[in-house]
């Protein structure tokens, strides 16, 4: 790896187009801290709240060290379980006296690069460690890459009996297994057909209570659930709760929440352009005629039960979550609600999240977080008393970030389309005039962005470094409603590519950005919205950054045209301005890099648009990046080595510095 850091960008000062302007200063982020582990991250606490783990970033070791302490004797030395060969990626409890630790690592069977997983019990002293849930009829989860996770950790009635779910990819088995974490035993509960999936148990007693399955029909496959009568035990199919895969309609089963057992609570957008949280009747097969919770300009996403554990019943709802510009976990009962409102009174402006909460101790893990605020981690204790458990970025200097926004502009059909702008820390367009941008579209591209902490790290990054970084939620973005998200069908690079360029001229109008200096950077999707810049006419940038991006839209079509899900889901929409094919019309320079071990977002698609690019004699420089794969969290070498060759891009002749 070389990098040239002696840089304009890096030593923190960006003079603007105009003299008369005065400089702008910023402090940048360092490539370090954000490259490093989080100090700690992936909290949890045992269901009796005695215990907390989490993973704990160490300078002893390569990986984050799961790490165990006494709620109630947080002075006390933790018990540390360090990993020398496999990366601990989360870590989660097993009733109160075991936890289970999910690890990855690098894995090529046959020359094929990817990863595997395993999932390893252990008692709360680390003393002992098995391995329950291994495929001893197949071998090792190594040799076959199988994942778990746990599907239902205690039910009311039966809290020590826990639910794991195994998964083969390689074959396409789902398992369910049933856990008794007193005794450690493992017997499987039940097994998927190939053409199958559970969706939820009951949380009353563990029961498996819905699945879905796929249908041919005329006009292309359905969605087909089925519940299992509580009477007879059998299962039966409810229409009500399919619909066509085409249509994407959100009907999701989120559990029985209600005291009537029969009552499913599901959030689905079936009368609405966002989500709502609606009530189906198991046995009557009807909806209720009102929505249980709605918004009018943001799905409601989920729903959570409240419980009463002493008297072991299902009270009704105890929080409802709502998707707007940023998540927000809601509580509706009196005890929580009153709690929440006292704690967000503390961290005004900060997005305040609740993790495994204890209604009975009035217990919780608190996480703090927001655009300047990376996640902050508390223990509640009696519903009042905040004890700090540490911070996921402590080296990070909170004054020095750039405070994001929700905006909207309008793209050139008249289009609402909704973005997140985050500005340098202290710029003020009178003072300091126009200042460079970045267009920095999400990946997906059925995702979204959030008014939150960025794991990547990529929007402070470049903000601490001047620019204003502009994240349009283009059309094809889910989670906006169902009308913008349905707009990108078929748009690739056409109008999904325009709400891009449309906001960059929107922030040109306003008098922020300097149409001299315009960028677009992008991962996975956004990778290919970077590419596709690339090759469209009359680019409005001065050149473009591809972090595994998709370039060959009929490689991407054949690949999701394999898997009939896939196909009929989302693999239609893939259509539009295909860059591989439009190579000769590239007009601006482009960096493109890639991870080796890279599945989801093929690395043959940067590979060959490079070569492609060469031979045309075009503007583009490629980084493959050794056994990176495409999903975060990334190992810091990786994030050291991809920040590095985007800090300097952007700094050098081709971009923003000086020929």
């Amino acid at each position: 790896m070389r990098f040239a850091f002696a840089s304009v960008l890096a030593l923190g000062l960006l003079t603007t187009t105009a003299a008369s302007d005065e400089p702008l200063k910023t402090a940048p982020l360092g490539i370090e801290q954000v490259a490093e582990h989080p100090a700690m991250s992936g909290l949890t606490m045992s269901p009796d709240g005695k215990h907390i783990a989490a993973l704990v970033a160490s300078a002893k070791y390569k990986w984050p060290v799961v790490t165990i302490w006494e709620a109630d004797n947080l002075a006390k030395a933790p018990i540390g379980i360090p990993s020398t060969d496999k990366r601990p990626l989360a870590v989660s409890f097993l009733g109160n006296e075991h936890a289970i630790i999910f690890l990855d690592q690098p894995f090529t069977p046959s020359g094929f690069k990817t990863r595997t997983f395993e999932a390893v019990v252990t008692d709360l002293a680390a003393k002992k460690f098995t391995r329950p849930f291994e495929v001893k009829s197949l071998g090792s989860e190594k040799q076959y890459g199988i994942n778990f996770s746990v599907f239902l950790d205690g039910s009311v009635e039966k809290p020590n009996e826990y639910l794991i779910e195994r998964g083969n990819p390689q074959i396409g088995t789902t398992e369910i297994l049933k856990l008794d974490v007193t005794t450690m035993n493992v017997e499987r509960a039940a097994r998927a057909a190939d053409d199958e999936g559970f969706v939820l148990a009951d949380i009353r007693d563990g029961q498996l209570m819905v699945k879905e399955k796929l249908r041919a029909t005329g006009d292309g496959w359905q969605v087909v659930r089925e519940v299992r009568n509580r009477t007879t035990g059998s299962w039966e199919e409810h229409p009500q709760l399919g619909y066509p895969i085409k249509q994407r309609a959100a009907i999701n089963p989120l559990g029985f929440f209600d005291p009537d057992p029969n009552k499913l609570f599901v959030s689905t957008n079936r009368n609405s352009n966002f989500q709502q949280i609606q009530v189906y009747d198991i046995v009557s097969r009807t909806w209720e005629t009102e929505p249980a919770f709605a918004s009018p300009d943001a799905d409601i996403s989920d729903a959570s039960a409240l419980i009463d554990n002493d008297a072991k019943k299902v009270v009704g709802v105890g929080s409802y979550t709502v998707e707007g510009p940023a998540r927000r976990e809601i509580f509706v009962d009196d005890a929580w609600s009153a709690v929440q409102r006292g704690i967000e009174a503390k961290f005004p402006g900060k997005n305040v999240s609740f993790i495994d909460t204890s209604r009975k101790l009035q217990r919780a893990i608190v996480e703090v977080s927001g655009p300047t605020q990376p996640p902050v981690y508390f223990l509640l204790l009696n519903g009042r008393e905040l004890k700090l458990l540490g911070k996921s970025k402590a080296a990070i200097d909170t004054a020095t970030l750039g405070e994001t926004k929700y905006v909207t502009y309008k793209a050139r059909d008249g289009m609402t389309i909704p973005g997140l702008l985050t500005l340098p820390k202290g710029y003020d367009k009178t003072r300091h005039g126009r200042i460079p941008l970045i267009v920095h579209p999400h990946g997906g591209p059925w995702a979204r962005d959030y008014i939150d902490w960025d794991s990547s790290g990529w929007t402070q990054f470049l903000s601490t470094r001047g620019y204003a970084v502009l994240q349009p939620q283009y059309r094809g973005s889910d989670g906006w409603g169902m009308a913008l998200w349905k707009a990108g069908d078929m748009e690739w690079g056409q109008k999904m590519q325009d709400d891009k360029d449309d906001g960059a001229a929107w922030l040109v109008a306003e008098g922020i950005a300097d149409p001299q200096r315009m960028a677009i950077f992008g991962y996975s999707y956004g990778g290919f919205a970077a590419i596709a810049a690339s090759v469209r006419p009359n680019s409005p940038y001065k050149c473009a950054i591809a972090g595994a991006g998709v370039a060959n839209l009929q490689r991407l079509g054949n690949l999701w045209g394999a898997n009939r899900i896939q196909r009929e889901s989302q693999g239609w929409t893939v259509k539009g301005m295909d860059p591989q094919e439009n190579v000769a019309k590239a007009n601006i320079p482009i960096m493109l890099y890639h991870g080796d071990r890279d599945t989801t977002a093929d690395t043959r698609h940067s590979r060959d648009f490079f070569s492609a690019m060469k031979s045309a004699g075009k503007d583009v420089e490629y980084y493959e990046i050794k056994d990176m794969w495409h999903q975060l969290p990334w190992w810091p070498e990786w994030h050291r080595e991809t920040l590095g060759y985007i800090e300097n891009y952007l700094a050098g002749p081709k971009c923003f510095g000086a020929k």
